[in-house]
């Protein structure tokens, strides 16, 4: 009944992105640049057509200017497609949104040199398409 957040990030930020690969799950190798937007918590509203889902969006690419860009890009997707009420064909919509925590770079250990990281995290509000 409701529909995937996963899916309705990917067929929102897909178009949005142009040049860059995005998806739910690490791909080994990386292509770069590379964004990760998955779902990571949230819940039914109600099971017939609202589900509330929290998403992580994390941006990766060979500068940190690049990296904040498409972190900013990202951001700027989903904003548009909630104001817009962009349906994703066979999935849905985003019926409200607000933003957890803003994109935000995220070095670490594991990340090779040359590699940029940022993240963000949001709270959707999805519905299913009509």
């Amino acid at each position: 009944m409701l529909p995937s957040a996963a899916d309705l990030l990917v067929g929102i930020l897909r178009p949005a992105l142009a040049g860059a690969t995005v998806g739910t799950l690490l791909p080994e190798p990386m292509p770069l640049p590379f964004v990760l937007a998955r779902p990571v918590g949230g819940a039914a509203v109600d099971m017939r057509f609202l589900a509330r889902a929290v998403v992580d969006v994390q941006t990766w690419a060979e500068s940190d200017r690049a990296a904040e860009d498409l972190a900013a890009a990202s951001r700027t997707a989903l904003v548009m497609a909630w104001r817009a009420q962009t349906v994703v064909p066979a999935v849905g919509s985003i019926g409200f949104l607000t933003e957890r925590t803003a994109p935000v770079l995220l070095p670490e250990e594991r990340t090779p040199d040359g590699v940029y990281r940022y993240q963000a995290t949001y709270e959707l509000a999805v519905r299913p398409a009509p």
